[in-house]
């Protein structure tokens, strides 16, 4: 989650930069489904809010969320609930074997898993489902599938730029009520005026909306979304003084 800053020489990126931002230093709390579902209605299309929704609900990285399929979402009526199954899991690593570089420090040499999440819900009663499931309804196949490859899905350049001009095209209130209008600094120094939307925006925004609407303790974060360690789901949920003040004035205390 370290700030990096990096400029691609050609397309898109030659003209726009990339800044890799940190959930912790640039997300307080949940921003609440009115804005959550405001900001998602200016993306400009079904196929781009049913992205930005599966993004939010699966909590998924965008890799992730790019290569789900129709075949992994279940739609349980009787229960309220869609399921989703066998959703990849990126950066899951196993050490094959321990090496000492020139400077004497232990490194381990690592291959990657190919590993899945376990089955979890996404109410149907939220009120971005219904985008996910009029999507489902439409697509065959993988989800978001290429507008220029045979049996492919979307790229990751794709969801890249799609967050960006969203960004450049949610008004000024709005960004306030998304937490969008702080600077964004790098050791001190101010990179720019204000950060910009970006992907892991979302997956934070869930983690932190399941503490403040469900009660998610850490154990069912660590299930929801298949973490491994306890300081990923510390890394990802915020909470603002509001949720605090509120779970404080729910509870009858006697100040006797």
């Amino acid at each position: 989650m370290t700030e990096q800053i990096a400029q691609k020489k050609t397309g898109f990126w030659a003209t726009n930069d990339y800044f890799r931002l940190n959930v912790k230093d640039y997300i307080d709390e949940f921003c609440g489904w009115k804005n959550l579902t405001a900001l998602i209605e200016y993306s400009g299309s079904l196929r781009n809010e049913a992205f930005l929704t599966a993004l939010f609900q699966t909590g998924g990285r965008v890799r992730e969320v790019l290569g789900l399929k129709n075949e992994n979402f279940i739609i349980r009526e009787i229960e309220g609930c869609v399921i989703v199954r066998d959703m990849s899991l990126e950066k899951r690593y196993k050490k094959i074997k321990e090496l000492v570089d020139e400077a004497g420090k232990r490194r381990w040499v690592t291959e990657k898993i190919h590993a899945k999440r376990k089955p979890f819900p996404i109410v149907v009663a939220e009120p971005l489902t219904p985008i996910l499931i009029e999507w489902l309804g439409q697509t065959e196949g993988w989800l978001f599938p290429s507008l220029y490859k045979d049996n492919a899905p979307l790229t990751r350049s794709w969801a890249y730029k799609l967050v960006r001009h969203l960004d450049l095209r949610i008004p000024e209130e709005l960004r306030i009520f998304l937490g969008l209008n702080k600077p964004f600094i790098v050791n001190d120094v101010t990179v720019k005026d204000r950060i910009h939307l970006w992907l892991h925006w979302f997956r934070s925004q869930r983690a932190s909306q399941l503490v403040r609407d469900y009660h998610f303790s850490v154990i069912d974060l660590l299930k929801y979304f298949s973490w491994e360690r306890y300081e990923t789901a510390l890394g990802y949920v915020q909470v603002g003084w509001e949720d605090l003040a509120t779970k404080m004035q729910s509870v009858k205390v006697s100040y006797v």
